[in-house]
């Protein structure tokens, strides 16, 4: 029997990359996500994710130097909670694109311990997780 998304969130432990792969499709489900959202998720010292799980919904395609600053002050006001994880959401195929890749470059150097990942429903209706890279 496959554990529910509160049961794997309260259970999981994030020490590697497959790990947070885990812990952003218990997040997500089995139907993926249909709007543009940016996750933002705290890991303790240990990896386990605390409770604050902050969707910011429907950000711009690409983020601009505002945005990166805000993210930022959210940023300095939460850090002594632990590492902070970040998760892409959008409806649509499920190919990295170019403005995932932006999100990515603006969002690596204010938590850049783990890669930022994107989560698609994809033409499919199911949901996909992997890691923007390049």
């Amino acid at each position: 029997m496959t554990p529910s998304p509160n049961t794997l969130l309260q259970t999981i432990t994030v020490t590697t990359a497959d790990d947070l792969v885990t812990l952003w499709g218990a997040l997500m489900g089995g139907g993926g996500f249909g709007r543009r959202t940016l996750w933002l998720v705290v890991l303790e010292d240990d990896g386990r994710p605390t409770p604050m799980i902050v969707p910011i919904d429907d950000i711009p395609r690409a983020p601009t130097q505002r945005d990166v600053d805000g993210l930022s002050t959210i940023l300095a006001g939460i850090a002594e909670f632990g590492s902070v994880v970040w998760l892409l959401s959008r409806p649509g195929v499920d190919v990295v694109q170019e403005d995932d890749r932006r999100w990515a470059r603006a969002l690596t150097p204010l938590a850049s311990a783990w890669p930022v990942h994107l989560a698609t429903r994809g033409v499919d209706g199911q949901g996909k997780v992997q890691p923007i890279t390049g």
